[in-house]
C-alpha cells in the first residue's frame, strides 16, 4: 500500500457534525451522552429503573431505523468529505465515475437486522448504494464487491480492496465509508438480550452509539495530477478471520473464551503491518484501539498487548480510546479512527510519525492498520 495517500475526510458523530470538530472534540476528551427513550436499567444506587445512556448524533436519526438511520449518516458524512477536500460537485461527472465508493457496514446477522440471508446483497445495493448516490447526486463508478458487513475490522479489508482498484486501474480513487447505529430498537434489543449495556447495575459494558466516517484514498500519482495535498498516507492493513464462530446461545462466553485465540490473530497483523512498513522495533507512535468498556474486548487488548511486548512499546505510545467521547460506533470506528489519526498529523498534534490502529469486531474478527505523517516521507522509526 505504499504510495497510497489519504487526500479527503468525513466525519459525523454525537461530539460533532464534521470532521474537524469531531476530531478536536475528541482530542478535547469532550463526552456528550442522552438517556435512550424506551430503555432501562436497574440502578443499585437508587433502587430505581434509570434510562440507558446512549450517544446519538442529536438531530439525525430520529425515527429512522436500519438502513434508513445509515442513510441519514452517510449522507452528511459525503457532504463532510466534499466540503473538507474540495472535491468538485456532482456536475463534473468525470471525477465521481473514476471514483469508486465501498460501504463497512456491521455484521447482518439476522438476529439484529431479522434480513432474509439470500437478498441481503440485492438490499444492500438498492438501499445504500444507490440511494446514497441517488439523494447525493454523486455518480461514482459501481465496482462489485463494495459492501464489507464485517464491524469494525471491515476497514481493513476495504482498504485492501481499494488498493487492489487503484492497482488493476479500475478506479482513479476510492472512499471507503463505515457507518452504524445501534440505536434502534432491535440492535438495543440484542445488546440488552446479551447483558452488554452500561449501567448503573452493570458498570463493565458498552455506550451505545452511531456515527458515519470515510476517508478518500488515491495513489500519489493522481493525488499529484489534482494538485492536491496529502493529508496522511496509508502504510498497511492486515486482517484477521475470527479464531472460530461464536456460540449463538451464549456469545458473551463465547467472545471471553476467544478472546486469546483473537489477540494472536490481532498481534500477527500488527507484525504483518509493521512489516510491510519496514518500521524497526519497537513501534513508538499514536495507538488507536476500539476498546468499548466490554471486558472481552479489554482481555483481548490484553493478550495483544503481552504478545507485542517487543514490537510495541506501549508505554511510550500515546494510547487512544475513540469510544470514550463517541460511545460504540460499530462498522464506523475503524474509518472514525483513520480520522483521528489523519487530523493528528494535520493539526501536528500527532505523539510520532506513524498510528497504528487496531480492531476487533464483535464476530472475533481483528484488524490492524498503520497511518502515517505525509511530511515522514518513507516510513522511518519514531522517536
Amino acid at each position: 500500500m505504499k504510495g497510497t495517500l489519504i487526500t479527503g475526510l468525513g466525519l459525523v458523530s454525537n461530539v460533532g457534525s464534521d470532521v474537524i470538530t469531531a476530531c478536536a472534540a475528541q482530542r478535547a476528551g469532550l463526552t456528550w451522552r442522552a438517556p435512550l427513550t424506551g430503555h432501562w436499567a436497574f440502578d443499585d444506587g437508587d433502587e430505581l429503573e434509570a434510562a440507558i445512556q446512549g450517544a446519538p448524533v442529536p438531530g439525525f436519526t430520529e425515527g429512522f431505523v436500519q438502513t434508513g438511520a445509515w442513510m441519514r449518516l452517510a449522507l452528511a458524512c459525503m457532504e463532510d468529505l466534499v466540503r473538507y477536500g474540495q472535491l468538485p460537485s456532482h456536475e463534473d461527472t468525470v471525477f465521481w465515475r473514476e471514483t469508486a465508493l465501498l460501504w463497512v457496514l456491521p455484521e447482518l446477522v439476522f438476529e439484529r437486522f431479522g434480513w432474509p440471508g439470500p437478498e441481503t446483497p440485492h438490499l444492500l445495493e438498492q438501499h445504500c448504494g444507490r440511494l446514497l448516490e441517488s439523494l447525493s447526486r454523486l455518480p461514482f463508478k459501481h465496482v462489485p464487491d463494495a459492501f464489507f458487513p464485517q464491524g469494525a475490522a471491515g476497514t481493513a479489508a476495504a482498504l485492501q480492496r481499494a488498493s487492489r482498484l487503484m492497482g488493476s486501474g479500475a478506479a482513479r480513487r476510492v472512499v471507503v465509508l463505515g457507518v452504524d447505529s445501534w440505536l434502534d430498537s432491535l440492535s438495543m434489543g440484542v445488546l440488552v438480550r446479551e447483558n452488554r449495556l452500561k449501567s448503573g447495575e452493570r458498570p463493565v459494558g458498552l455506550c451505545p452509539g452511531e456515527a458515519a466516517a470515510c476517508v478518500l484514498v488515491e495513489d500519489a500519482e493522481a493525488a499529484r495530477r489534482r494538485q492536491v495535498p496529502a493529508q496522511a498516507c496509508l502504510l498497511g492493513a492486515a486482517l484477521r478471520p475470527a479464531p472460530a464462530p461464536l456460540d449463538e446461545d451464549a456469545p458473551g462466553a463465547s467472545r471471553v473464551k476467544l478472546a486469546p485465540a483473537m489477540a494472536r490473530n490481532l498481534a500477527e497483523g500488527v507484525e504483518e503491518v509493521l512489516g510491510l512498513a519496514g518500521l524497526p522495533r519497537p513501534f513508538r507512535g499514536d495507538l488507536l484501539v476500539d476498546l468499548n468498556g466490554e471486558d472481552w474486548k479489554a482481555r483481548v487488548w490484553g493478550h495483544a498487548r503481552t504478545l507485542l511486548a517487543g514490537s510495541v512499546d506501549a508505554s511510550r505510545s500515546r494510547q487512544v480510546y475513540p469510544a470514550t467521547s463517541f460511545g460504540d460506533i460499530g462498522a464506523a470506528s475503524g474509518v472514525a479512527a483513520m480520522c483521528l489519526a489523519t487530523r493528528s498529523f494535520v493539526r501536528s498534534y500527532a505523539s510520532g510519525e506513524q498510528a497504528l490502529i487496531c480492531s476487533i469486531s464483535d464476530n472475533g474478527d481483528t484488524a490492524a492498520m498503520l497511518v502515517g505523517s505525509p511530511r515522514a516521507g518513507n516510513a522511518k522509526a519514531t522517536a
